[in-house]
């Protein structure tokens, strides 16, 4: 595994720089990132309190007629200095929580490579299906033609006949339906890489991933690891809430009186601590739904392992047979091989058609192809498990 690592890295070096995905959307997700950075550094001392300036000025008068005119500017704090443990769990639950919401972000960015990679992998295998299934479309014509010229000379019948016209017509079919998935792939690259020219997004040369990589670096995993802190953590801080709390209180201002009778002008104070514990009906309930939750995180995250464990497993299992078509392609391309060495010499000699020749060869470009379209589907699915993890 300790090779692995090395390996990624430099894939990722190869092109993290230049990155298709659209301006509009890297930009979207640079400034999201601020954002988070920004809302956890303020959810992070949200347990410091403010302190509050107030000025005042006010005039009364009593029911002696004795007038009176106060003036006051006050800063008043008050800061709890222990919760039972509720300050750190506030500061660790700000932390995990944010860091669970950036790597929300980079699961939106790594699902956009992901998407643009692989339409670009589709697209790439469809255009050969195109070329695929021209050749097909071709040799459906010669069979179409062959079976055409026996019908009219009665060595061949109506049913075969039917059957070469079925052929070539589901040949067509096949083609027209390649045209349009490569038309609507083409479209929907095209959302994501702004104005930027299909043809020059570049598909890196993705590395496998081993099984142990996969789930130890799954991001999807570490957001819940990180939320299942975050989960813990807020537990922890509500229920510090129903244990002792040490609270300081102070003020310092200036007070400026002037009454009938006395006057005063001069700096005033106070401080203090509390020592307090709410007894709430609801402690216990309260308590106990917050617990349920962290247990919820925990349950979700394992539950989620096990979902990608097979979702590991079958992308492997698709590659494995991906695998074993390349192998039965080139098992059909020595065959077509010899067969087309064969024929080649028998129409030379004039025994056999070109008709023949011609067939044999499509059916070899055929086979060639076939390998180049599995070696895309074999990338798809790399693509996949790569932009799965972080790098």
């Amino acid at each position: 595994m300790k090779r692995v690592i090395p390996v990624l890295l430099l894939a990722i070096v190869a092109y993290a720089g230049d990155q298709p995905i659209s301006t509009n959307k890297k930009e979207i997700l640079q400034l999201k990132r601020e954002q988070i950075k920004k809302d956890t550094e303020v959810s992070t001392k949200s347990w410091i309190s403010p302190l509050n300036l107030s000025l005042s000025a006010s005039k009364s008068q009593d029911a002696l007629h004795n007038d009176s005119e106060t003036k006051n500017a006050k800063i008043e704090w008050s800061q709890d200095l222990f919760r039972s443990g509720g300050i750190y769990y506030t500061i660790e639950q700000s932390k995990a929580s944010g860091e669970a919401n950036l790597l929300g972000v980079d699961i939106e960015e790594s699902t956009y490579l992901k998407q643009i990679y692989t339409l670009k992998a589709q697209i790439q295998r469809d255009r050969l299906k195109m070329n695929q299934e021209e050749l097909t479309l071709k040799n459906m014509d010669i069979d179409l033609f062959i079976i055409k010229a026996k019908y009219k000379v009665g060595t061949s019948d109506i049913s075969e006949l039917n059957q070469a016209t079925i052929n070539r017509d589901n040949a067509r079919t096949n083609l027209i339906s390649t045209k349009n998935a490569l038309h609507a792939e083409i479209f929907e690259l095209r959302k994501l890489i702004d104005n930027q020219d299909v043809d020059s997004v570049k598909i890196p040369d993705i590395p496998s991933v081993s099984r142990d990589e996969y789930l130890s670096r799954s991001i999807e995993l570490l957001q819940y690891k990180q939320t299942d802190i975050a989960k813990e953590a807020a537990w922890k801080n509500k229920r510090s809430t129903y244990l002792p709390k040490l609270t300081f209180n102070g003020s310092y201002g200036h007070v400026d009186y002037r009454g009938d009778t006395t006057d005063y002008n001069g700096n005033a104070y106070s401080y203090g601590a509390v020592l307090s514990m709410p007894l709430d009906i609801n402690t216990l309930s309260t308590v106990e739904s917050a617990r349920l939750q962290a247990l919820q995180a925990k349950t979700a995250m394992q539950d989620r392992k096990l979902e990608l464990e097979q979702e590991y497993d079958k992308h492997k299992n698709n590659i494995d047979d991906y695998k074993e078509k390349i192998s039965v392609a080139d098992d059909m391309i020595k065959m077509y091989s010899e067969l087309y060495d064969f024929t080649k010499q028998q129409v030379d000699a004039g025994f056999k058609s070109s008709y023949d020749l011609e067939s044999l060869g499509n059916s070899l470009s055929i086979q060639q192809i076939e390998k180049k379209i599995q070696s895309y589907n074999i990338a798809i699915e790399k693509i996949s498990l790569y932009f799965d993890i972080k790098h």
